[in-house]
């Protein structure tokens, strides 16, 4: 659950008080209707996640697009699945199971490899 305290905890350890996170008043007039959260602290379930899944063989490159804004007091779920290539397309998704994060990560010694990449 993406609550208040969180996102409150998060604008506290990055210093970004920007008030579209931290006042209800401002977010209130925007389309959003509520605070909504930072955007890496989104992220950070797929860090999560790729973290229980390869240990300490964390992945080497991740490429991710925002999608949609995660609103205060959402709950998220991240995951992913196995390419054939060896790469992992990842996803938080929020409570209505929409993409909010789509990417794909390419784990250390995966065959893999970015497009701009070279062969």
């Amino acid at each position: 659950m993406v609550d208040r305290s969180a996102i409150l905890a998060y604008a506290a350890i990055t210093d970004d008080y920007n008030p579209l996170h931290v006042d209800e008043a401002f977010a209130a007039g925007t389309p959003f209707g509520k605070p909504i959260a930072h955007g890496m602290l989104s992220l950070n379930l797929v860090w999560q996640s790729l973290r229980r899944a390869f240990g300490q063989a964390m992945p080497i490159a991740l490429d991710v697009r925002f999608v949609r804004p995660v609103l205060q007091d959402t709950r998220v779920t991240a995951g992913g699945h196995r390419r054939k290539d060896g790469a992992y397309d990842v996803w938080v998704r929020n409570g209505a199971g929409d993409d909010v994060i789509i990417g794909t990560a390419w784990p250390a010694g995966s065959v893999a490899r970015k497009p701009d990449q070279p062969a």
